[in-house]
């Protein structure tokens, strides 16, 4: 089983751009309701909750960063 790789959340934003250029041409040519349009939207929807999940992550992981910080202080003024 092969691992995916992680992308940045730059690169998901980048891609997210692009995806909503191409939702928006697809929606001008077959409408709002069209296979197509509706497609493109989906894959934008996976794209944003991608960029979301990584978003969320990050943010977790510098909280983490900074507890581990702040203990790391108190710890040394303890002692």
């Amino acid at each position: 089983m092969k691992l995916k790789k992680l992308r940045s959340p730059r690169e998901v934003s980048a891609e997210i751009n692009i995806k909503r250029v191409e939702m928006m041409e697809l929606a001008r040519v077959y409408g709002m309701n069209g296979e197509p349009t509706v497609r493109s939207s989906q894959e934008l929807d996976l794209l944003i909750n991608e960029y979301l999940i990584l978003q969320h992550h990050l943010a977790v992981k510098v909280k983490v960063k900074v507890n581990v910080k702040e203990s790391l202080v108190i710890g040394h003024d303890c002692g």
